[in-house]
Formats: C-alpha cells, sequence, structure tokens
C-alpha cells in the first residue's frame, strides 16, 4: 500500500539533535551518522509498506552547513498531534504528512545521551523507517527505507538565533552599499539582526514597482524583498515564529518548488510577459527585470504585472497617488460600490494574481466580480483600486 513520500520526506525532518525535542516547533533534521541535513524539495512519491520499495527523491541530503542555514527548504515545523510525542504532523513548504496522506508519522528516542532519533512510518502492522542510503563521504546523499541502524538515527536541532542552528538571510544583489534578496518561506519571522527591513509591492505604475515596507513581523507564506544589513548570512538573522497579521494587497507572489528530476518534476514556467523578478536595471540599479529562465526559482518572490509592463521597473518607497498618469492622459478612474467607471480610454482590468478579468469600454461602466484588489490599465495609466 503506497503512501506519498511527503509523509517521509517530512518525516524524515522533524526533531531536535543535541537537545531532546520540547513540544512543537521548527527544526533542522540532520543524519546522525553521516551530517547531512534533509531538504525537502518536493510533495510527491510513495512508501511501499507490504514491499521493501520506496520511492524518496523528493528528500535531498547535503552536508554544507553554510547552505543550510539560507535554505527555507531545511525549515520543518513538528507538531505534536495528540500530546503523547508518538504520532507527528511535519509540515513544511506549504504542506504536510497529514494532509498529504491522513495519517500520521512516529517519532521515536534512540538514543537519549546521543539525542538520536528513528523516524517510521507505520501501516497494517508493517513499519518502515527512514535513513541516509548514501554509504560514502561525498557532500549529496539520498534517502532509503531498505533496513534499519545507524544511517537511520537523526538529530533535530531547534532553529534558534544563537550560531548553532539559525537562519540568516544570503543576500543576491548589492546597491550602493545595500544588500538585497528576495524569500518565499513556509514560515513566519521577524528579524533578529538590526538593519533589516522587508518590502512588498502594491501598485505597479509610471514604469516604477511601488514598496510597502513591513512594520511588523512577516506572515508565513508571503513572498517579500528584504533589504539585509550585511552580504554575510550570519548578520541577516531571522526570528522564526509568530502569528502575524497576513497582508492583503500584496502583488508579489512565490513559489515552493522548482525540481527538474524526472520522477519529481514540479515547475513553473516563466512568463516573460506577465512577471519580473528582482535584479539589476540597466542603469545598475535594483529594480524588476524580465529575466532569461525557463522556470521560477523556487523559495524566491516574483512580481505579477499585466501584459505591456515595461521590461524594467525600478523600484521606490514613495506613496502612489495615481493622480499623475491620470492627469497626463485625461483619464479618470472612478469606483462606486462594485461598479467601475473609466472614462478618457478604454481599460483591461487585471485582480491581484495577474489574471485578465474583463475590458471597459470608454465612458461605459464595468461590474467587478468580486470585492478585492484590482490594476485598471488605461493606456500608459495603471490605477490600483480596492472594491468592498
Amino acid at each position: 500500500m503506497k503512501k506519498a513520500i511527503a509523509a517521509l520526506l517530512f518525516c524524515s525532518a522533524a526533531m531536535s539533535a543535541s537537545a531532546l525535542l520540547d513540544g512543537d516547533g521548527y527544526y533542522r533534521v540532520q543524519n546522525a551518522k553521516t551530517e547531512r541535513y534533509i531538504y525537502v524539495l518536493d510533495d510527491k512519491g510513495s512508501l511501499n509498506f507490504q514491499a521493501t520499495t520506496a520511492e524518496l527523491g523528493a528528500i535531498e541530503l547535503w552536508k554544507n552547513y553554510d547552505k543550510t542555514i539560507s535554505d527555507p527548504a531545511t525549515v520543518i515545523y513538528v507538531k505534536d498531534l495528540n500530546g503523547k510525542k508518538q504520532d507527528y504532523d511535519l509540515q513544511t513548504q506549504g504542506t504536510g504528512v497529514y494532509e498529504i496522506i491522513n495519517y500520521p508519522v512516529s517519532i521515536r528516542l534512540a538514543d537519549k545521551n546521543l539525542g538520536t532519533y528513528s523516524i517510521f512510518g507505520r501501516n497494517s502492522g508493517l513499519t518502515r523507517y527512514i535513513g541516509d542510503g548514501t554509504r560514502s563521504s561525498k557532500d549529496q546523499g539520498y534517502v532509503t527505507s531498505l533496513e534499519n541502524g545507524d544511517y537511520y538515527r537523526w538529530y533535530f536541532h531547534p532553529i534558534t538565533t544563537d550560531d548553532s542552528n539559525y537562519f540568516g538571510v544570503a543576500p543576491e544583489f548589492e546597491d550602493n552599499g545595500e544588500y538585497y534578496t528576495t524569500i518565499y518561506a513556509d514560515f513566519p519571522f521577524d528579524f533578529h539582526s538590526t538593519g533589516m527591513t522587508a518590502y512588498y509591492v502594491n501598485t505597479v505604475a509610471e514604469g516604477k514597482a511601488f514598496l510597502t515596507e513591513v512594520t511588523e513581523a512577516i506572515p508565513a507564506g508571503t513572498p517579500v524583498i528584504i533589504k539585509c544589513s550585511s552580504n554575510a548570512a550570519a548578520n541577516n538573522k531571522l526570528s522564526i515564529g509568530g502569528n502575524p497579521a497576513a497582508i492583503n494587497d500584496n502583488l508579489l507572489k512565490g513559489v515552493y518548488f522548482c525540481n527538474k528530476d524526472l520522477v519529481h518534476k514540479n515547475l513553473t514556467p516563466y512568463d516573460k510577459k506577465t512577471m519580473r523578478v528582482l535584479g539589476k536595471l540597466a542603469d545598475g540599479s535594483i529594480g524588476f527585470v524580465t529575466a532569461d529562465i525557463t522556470n521560477l526559482p523556487r523559495n524566491k518572490a516574483y512580481l505579477v504585472v499585466p501584459e505591456g509592463t515595461p521590461a524594467e521597473l525600478s523600484i521606490t518607497t514613495e506613496t502612489y497617488s495615481g493622480i499623475a498618469d491620470i492627469t497626463a492622459e485625461n483619464v479618470s478612474v472612478r469606483l462606486n460600490g462594485m461598479t467601475l467607471y473609466v472614462n478618457g480610454k478604454a481599460a483591461e482590468i487585471y485582480n491581484i494574481t495577474g489574471s485578465h478579468v474583463g475590458h471597459a469600454a470608454d465612458g461605459a461602466a464595468f461590474t467587478l466580480p468580486a470585492a478585492g484588489l484590482y490594476l485598471v490599465k488605461a493606456g500608459k495609466t495603471v490605477t490600483k483600486i480596492i472594491a468592498k
């Protein structure tokens, strides 16, 4: 009977090592024998309880701690389902074991002195343990469920803000001594290091992406731009956890997976017409650009834009009013309840995801389909409206 690998892949990512598991929380999982860390890179796979076969290619194992500290794919939330420290849901990258297979995984203390655990799935009286199947010293390994033993023992390191197991943001771009990147993570966070700022995009107009600073903690599943305090991840630490309020007018999006493996192919095609990514503009400054890529990278933010948007968008923290463009083209945009009126030019209406909602003829009324944030593009004018 096959079970989705997500169970295993999250199964292999669950508890604490140098310290014993201490309640629900965020952890990294490291093999005690090979010292490789678990990366969750897909949400597909299977485990056959009746045979000794498993398809667990969605999990990759890597030794490099410096790589691990900045990768959201290594952050796993462990949730005790019944308070008995036996059955758990292991959640990461937008999904979890229980959601995928409707069944928990088990984690058992293997050696209290060493702080190691066994991770396994149970079904119809059968048990399959999860281990590192690579008997070599190379950096990369793979997961197997063929046996038990030293290669099937795991440490579960609580993610903290000290130097032993932190999450640090690694910037991608530098602009006049300031460092930037984007992140799309399945965990809420705030900044532990000083000098860091998060932004999202709430309007695209006038060839610019207008940024809004996030003054509170960032909710889980929220793509943002981060201005870092340094080019070193150790100086850009996050405090992971909490339950901050959602952000409703964010035009940034993100994906959790970019897996090119034939069995685990999980890709989101990049569309040059309606997507922009953070990068260097022609003048060397940071902005949103048209990229030469085939698929969107995982755990990064991208910007959804209407067709016809300039190839490059500078970024600004100024507040956009829409008045400049409306005056320049003699276009007026008015909203009365759910009814939109555009005068001066015909307009195309898009929702927050960039999907085309409809066409509004010049001077005619257009009824919006639902409450929410919309972009109205009339000629070169792009106006943000919020229908309630």
